[in-house]
């Protein structure tokens, strides 16, 4: 992996916003987190994702590009925005994948960056054969769907019953694409109650309870990816 962090460009050859989180030994891979459209970093969601990243020696990409604030991209509508998700998807994707310099690389992302995600799958062939996290996707979006069916048990879904993508009727049909197309199932890890944001209206506990029992899937999720090297015992 490079020293020095590269800039991307994106929409109208201007610099794509983002940060490094780098963790305190040498990375044993690269991630890339899209936050959602004004869901940002510092977001429970993103920062949970990138600390589990981070402990896991995942050198990790934040992607700080707002489609929903950002005065550069907000006014996009249409096939306009949607050709500008693509195109910075696709150049954060490269530059991972180039960084990465054939260590493993891992996406994730939250509600309009599953969009990037499957964006990104489709522009870098070679990341579809790795691991992927998709928080609250838009999974009734049918790329979405597709490229979550695509990555079998490398894919981690975390969805609330609350959120209005949620869907048993859909996560039937996706365990059966996946069981037809990648020969395994997705991890969807559901939360009862929880909304789009993984909040349970109105019971701050609770909601506090569901981020913290989101660790351990995430932590599971990224272990079984980068399983750490067997120690080595004394001869």
């Amino acid at each position: 992996m490079s020293a020095t962090p590269p800039t991307v460009y994106g929409w109208a050859n201007e610099s794509i916003p983002y940060r490094m989180a780098t963790p305190l030994g040498t990375p044993r891979a690269t991630g890339v987190v899209f936050p959602g459209a004004a869901y940002g970093q510092e977001r429970p969601l993103c920062a949970l994702t990138r600390d589990v990243l981070v402990a896991a020696a995942v050198e990790t990409v934040l992607g700080d590009r707002s489609y929903a604030l950002d005065p550069s991209v907000r006014g996009l509508v249409g096939e306009e925005r949607e050709g500008c998700i693509a195109l910075e998807a696709g150049a954060f994707a490269r530059a991972a994948f180039e960084r990465a310099r054939g260590a493993p690389v891992i996406l994730a992302g939250k509600s309009l960056g599953t969009t990037s995600m499957a964006h990104a799958l489709r522009q870098v062939p070679d990341l579809a054969t790795l691991p992927s996290i998709w928080l609250t996707p838009l999974w009734k979006d049918e790329a979405i769907f597709n490229a979550i069916a695509a990555a079998g048990s490398r894919a981690l879904v975390l969805i609330g019953t609350a959120d209005p993508q949620w869907d048993e009727a859909l996560r039937a049909d996706l365990e059966k694409r996946a069981k037809r197309v990648a020969k395994t199932l997705p991890v969807i890890h559901v939360v009862q109650g929880a909304d789009h944001g993984m909040v349970v209206a109105g019971n701050p506990a609770a909601t506090a309870a569901v981020l913290t029992g989101l660790k351990p899937a995430l932590a599971q999720h990224v272990a079984t990816a980068f399983p750490l090297p067997a120690p080595v015992l004394p001869g």
